[in-house]
C-alpha cells in the first residue's frame, strides 16, 4: 500500500502530464465527480464494469474525505425542445423522477454527497455546480461517468474552461461505442492536455494511497 499525507496526496501518473499540473491536491481542494450514472443509462450502456470502478472510488474518495459530486440528466417540462431534438439523435433523456432517471442501485452515495440535476450533456449549464464547487474551495476534479462522449467530456470541457483542473477517469467511463470513448480520450489529452488529463482507476487509488485490500467496507 502507497502511503500518503492525510492531507496532501501523491500526485497521479497521468496522461499526458503528471496530474494536477501543479502537482498540489488534497481532500481539501478536490471532488470526484460522478456524471450520469443512473439505472437507464447503466443499463443501455451495458456499463457495468464501469459502474462497478465508479463505485470503488466512491468508496476510496470517501475514506480520504474528498467531496462527493453526482449529477442526474432528466427531461422536465422545460427542456422538450431539448429533450426533442436529443431524442431525434438517438440520445433518450429519462423523465425527472423516474426509475431511469434515479442513480443506479448500485451506485451507495454518501449523505453529505452533492446532487446535481440538469437537463443537457453539460452539469454545469443552468445549475449552481460552478458556484458550489467555488464555495468550497474546490479546485480540482476527478470525472467518472456515461457517457464518455456525452456528458463527461462536455462537463469536463466546460469545467476546463472555469479553471477546474480535471483527470477523467477512463475505466469509470464507458462511451456510446468504443471508438467514441477512445475518441473523446483523445480530444481530452490534444495538445499536451488542452481539456485535462487521463488515467485509470488503479493510478488514482495509487495516489490516494488506497488498495482494495486495506479500503474498508462501509455503507453509507
Amino acid at each position: 500500500m502507497i502511503k500518503s499525507s492525510p492531507d496532501h496526496f501523491r500526485p497521479v501518473d497521468a496522461t499526458p502530464y503528471t496530474w494536477p499540473f501543479d502537482h498540489e491536491w488534497s481532500c481539501r481542494d478536490t471532488g470526484l465527480l460522478l456524471l450520469g450514472f443512473q439505472s437507464g443509462i447503466v443499463r443501455g450502456l451495458a456499463a457495468q464494469a464501469a459502474r462497478e470502478t465508479a463505485t470503488r472510488l466512491v468508496e476510496a474518495a470517501s475514506c480520504r474525505g474528498l467531496a462527493i459530486i453526482a449529477s442526474r440528466r432528466g427531461q422536465d417540462p422545460e427542456s422538450g425542445a431539448l429533450a426533442r431534438r436529443r431524442a431525434v439523435l438517438g440520445d433518450q433523456i429519462p423523465a425527472r423522477g423516474s426509475q431511469d432517471w434515479q442513480f443506479d442501485e448500485s451506485i451507495s452515495l454518501p449523505a453529505a454527497a452533492i446532487v446535481v440535476d440538469h437537463a443537457g450533456d453539460n452539469a454545469f449549464f443552468r445549475t449552481d455546480l460552478e458556484d458550489t464547487l467555488r464555495r468550497r474551495g474546490i479546485r480540482n476534479l476527478l470525472v467518472v461517468g456515461l457517457p464518455t462522449d456525452g456528458l463527461v467530456h462536455a462537463t469536463q470541457r466546460a469545467a476546463n474552461d472555469m479553471g477546474f483542473e480535471c483527470l477523467t477517469v477512463i475505466d469509470a467511463c464507458k462511451g456510446t461505442s468504443p471508438g467514441r470513448h477512445e475518441a473523446q480520450l483523445r480530444i481530452t489529452t490534444f495538445g499536451n492536455g488542452l481539456f485535462g488529463a487521463i488515467a485509470p482507476a488503479s493510478a488514482v487509488e495509487a495516489a490516494l494511497g488506497i488498495s482494495q485490500r486495506s479500503m474498508p467496507f462501509r455503507r453509507f
